[in-house]
């Protein structure tokens, strides 16, 4: 088979804008991935006349380049949503995101010590933090803010704050993703879908092929780029020859339960995402689709997706309980303490997704191992990262990740391995 230019591995956001800038500047370029539709976790599904994406996956625009770039592939069908992301504070909703709220006076910055808790603190005060910021990032992580890296705390609070609202597709994120497969393909790209990758070949240290599990005995696609738009630690359990098994032990992960619920309603609120810090609630975050793109709901009612982020354990208190008993207590947190339902009877379930791992646990302790992958695969020839983040982050990784490819140039830079999930 004749070389490709370069293999891009992994379809969700990064992977598709290192597909199609390769694609547009003429590269011989094929894209592969497990999954059955692009766009990994920034899909949106549907159910029972209802559609509704897997999770917030906001595309937050920083210029007017980047708008433009959406509003080629997106056309009329590029919302601006006109509400921030909300929370629930002093038993109400109140505009913005927790690490939105700001204290009523200035205070005396103090020096930075790596963690969530000192990057926090010096902006904001520690007390503002433990009342205001605290608890939800610690039940988001599942961990105290002492050991949760200041890089993620200040990525979410520079990166992904939106106070006058949002860009968003008309009918779900997932037709984003459709728009840049498509738009890929028509530029020459091949999309394979539903193939999963056997092997990484990387014979002393320079990459040589990428190797499918497609069911014709296995396809060799020789190249000698390859943009690796997957977890860094999947992709290195990859590799042949094999990378040192303390690469590819695995780290913890955080999961998530999304439970979307139905009410025959027009609205539940006007908010398109909440935020919720209490405790007793098994939500972290509210989302209703209607709020961001009517079409998604059908004619008189709603959907309402809550997110249970939560560790993949039988006896994790989210996590352990079956989809009916989990979707029945989201209901009644609904109703009591947030006020958005009158009766928790009135809801009923579409589907609870679950995805046992959804992201690395932020943790200080393990950054150095969830770092070591991608630094060992950074330091092959011919191999690119291009880590998955943000929406728009993701995609621009992917694009600097096809930039090296065009230009012939070095590996890209290593994924710090900071999650992005807000």
């Amino acid at each position: 088979m004749a070389n490709r230019d370069a293999v891009v591995v992994g379809a969700g956001p990064a992977g598709l804008g290192a597909a199609l800038m390769l694609a547009r500047a003429g590269a011989d370029v094929t894209l592969v991935d497990a999954a059955s539709e692009p766009g990994g976790l920034c899909v949106t599904r549907r159910s029972a006349g209802f559609a509704y994406d897997l999770g917030g996956h906001i595309p937050f625009v920083r210029d007017d380049a980047r708008l433009a770039w959406l509003r080629v592939l997106m056309g009329d069908d590029l919302r601006w949503v006109d509400r921030p992301v909300a929370c629930w504070r002093d038993g109400r909703i109140v505009p913005g995101r927790y690490l939105d709220q700001r204290p009523g006076r200035p205070v005396a910055l103090g020096e930075p010590d790596g963690t969530a808790e000192g990057e926090l603190g010096r902006r904001f005060g520690p007390r503002f933090v433990d009342v205001t910021m605290r608890p939800y990032l610690e039940k988001i992580d599942g961990l105290p803010l002492e050991r949760i890296p200041a890089e993620r705390a200040r990525r979410l609070l520079e990166d992904q704050a939106a106070p006058e609202g949002f860009h968003f597709p008309e009918g779900g994120i997932g037709r984003l993703m459709d728009a840049m497969a498509a738009a890929a393909r028509e530029a020459g790209a091949e999309v394979r879908m539903s193939t999963a990758v056997e092997a990484i070949e990387v014979p002393k240290g320079a990459l040589h092929a990428v190797r499918l599990a497609d069911g014709d005995g296995g396809t060799r696609l020789p190249t000698r780029h390859a943009v690796i738009a997957m977890p860094a630690g999947a992709a290195a359990r990859l590799l042949a020859p094999a990378a040192p098994g303390s690469l590819t032990r695995g780290v913890p992960m955080r999961a998530v339960c999304i439970v979307v619920l139905a009410v025959d309603r027009e609205r539940l609120s006007r908010e398109p995402w909440i935020q919720v810090d209490l405790p007793e609630v098994p939500f972290s975050r509210a989302f209703e689709p209607a709020n961001w793109s009517p079409r998604m709901s059908p004619e008189g009612a709603t959907s309402i997706g809550l997110e249970c982020y939560c560790r993949a354990a039988p006896g994790d208190p989210v996590w352990g309980l079956p989809d009916e008993e989990l979707a029945a207590a989201c209901a009644r947190a609904l109703a009591e303490p947030l006020g958005l339902l009158d009766d928790p009877a009135a809801a009923r379930l579409v589907e609870v997704v679950r995805l046992p791992r959804a992201y690395p646990v932020p943790d200080l302790a393990q950054m150095d191992a969830i770092r070591a992958p991608a630094a060992w695969l950074t330091a092959l020839e011919g191999v690119h990262l291009a880590p998955g983040s943000a929406v728009i982050e993701a995609i621009e990784a992917g694009e600097r990740a096809a930039a090296a490819v065009l230009a012939g140039a070095g590996p890209s830079a290593p994924d710090d391995g900071v999650p992005h999930i807000s």
